[in-house]
């Protein structure tokens, strides 16, 4: 077990480093060394996409998320060297902030039509912990316990609400902060948010029984 735990925690925090912190690094770099705020974005732009083709090298394997985020880079790219626009580079987080600004929407309408949508979410992770019966003892729940359809009611709100407050500051970031300000903003934006709703998340979760 630890053998395994071990890899995951390191896999993690090289991708967030990759993600992350490289790209700060690469900007604010080249900024401190004197070049100009449109090369400097362009090239920290670079760094993720570097990043899934080695991990492609590597796997011969990549997600449909990686993709996204390829095409977003590459079309914001090919605009910012049309126009010799640097913020046109920081837009491309806005336009993946609204994708995600979507599934905030998804999350928040689950909460008042149908189930919320972290039932389906869990789903696999509740069936890979406790198996088929516990699934369907979990599931069931939402039909027989009115304190667990609140419970994941609210949670389903909070996620809702994180996820449009990281839209909103990036959308801000983007169009309306200093170029040398906003992409340490953007960058540090969603960690900001996400981390403290995941410890509410955990906290929440196992105050209202609300776990497989």
């Amino acid at each position: 077990m630890t053998a395994t735990a071990t890899p995951t925690r390191s896999g993690l925090a090289r991708q967030l480093f990759l993600d992350l912190a490289l790209p700060l690094i690469v900007y604010y770099g080249l900024r401190a060394a004197g070049v100009d705020q449109w090369w400097s974005l362009l090239l920290s732009g670079v760094v993720p996409v570097i990043s899934v083709l080695v991990k492609f090298a590597r796997t011969r394997t990549l997600d449909l998320l990686a993709v996204f985020v390829i095409s977003i880079v590459a079309l914001s790219l090919v605009i910012s060297v049309m126009t010799g626009d640097a913020r046109t580079m920081l837009i491309r987080d806005a336009w993946l902030g609204m994708v995600f600004g979507l599934v905030a929407l998804w999350l928040l309408g689950s909460v008042w039509i149908g189930r919320p949508a972290p039932m389906y979410i869990y789903r696999a992770f509740v069936l890979a912990k406790v198996g088929p019966d516990g699934l369907r003892a979990w599931e069931s729940k939402w039909d027989t316990d009115r304190e667990f359809r609140h419970g994941m009611r609210v949670l389903t709100f909070v996620w809702g609400c994180a996820g449009l407050l990281n839209v909103i500051v990036t959308l801000i970031g983007a169009y309306l902060l200093p170029l040398d300000l906003a992409p340490a903003v953007l960058n540090a934006s969603w960690p900001v948010i996400v981390v403290p709703t995941g410890i509410f998340h955990l906290w929440y979760t196992k105050r209202r029984n609300l776990r497989a």
